[in-house]
């Protein structure tokens, strides 16, 4: 990732994380971001109701223009080859979406993901990576993508951006 692109998207999440930080606080006062340490677990918020991670929108592959929320990445090993998001300690995940974020737990979408991801069937190209394993060139990742519609067939919450 060029250096213009890394900060872009550095930018783009943490202006998420604060507006995601807005809605959060409505409905728990006492929520808190993460330690650096946490952020380190996959952890962006502590809350009276768990851990969470917030991801945002992605586009499908590096050409694409822009982000979309019909498909999801899903995270099993990152960038070095350690654990992702998908595996790590994080209780929720909050995934943006146009016009709200779709809360699951992390559990339930590993088990789902573990069903319908044939990680041995290891693709080349981003838009091939539906359902399969995928290893960005020079990555040491180990990624995946589902539809959001396999998502919200799971148990989620669904917070409106506009806070209500």
């Amino acid at each position: 990732m060029r250096a213009r692109d890394f900060k872009q998207s550095w930018d783009r999440g943490q202006k998420l994380e604060d507006e995601f930080f807005e809605i959060l606080k409505l409905r728990d006062p006492e929520a808190r971001r993460a330690t650096p340490k946490e952020q380190y677990r996959h952890i962006d918020f502590v809350t009276e109701f768990g851990s969470i991670d917030v991801k945002s929108k992605k586009r499908i592959g590096r050409a694409d223009g822009n982000e979309q929320d019909t498909i999801v990445w899903l995270e099993y090993k990152n960038v070095q080859g350690k654990k992702g998001w998908l595996v790590s300690e994080v209780d929720i995940l909050a995934f943006e979406r146009d016009d709200d974020f779709i809360l699951i737990k992390r559990k339930a979408l590993l088990k789902l993901a573990n069903k319908l991801c044939n990680l041995d069937d290891m693709v080349d190209k981003s838009s091939d990576a539906l359902y399969k394993g995928y290893t960005r060139k020079g990555r040491q990742d180990l990624i995946t993508q589902v539809k959001m519609r396999d998502i919200l067939k799971l148990k989620h919450r669904k917070w409106e951006k506009n806070g209500i």
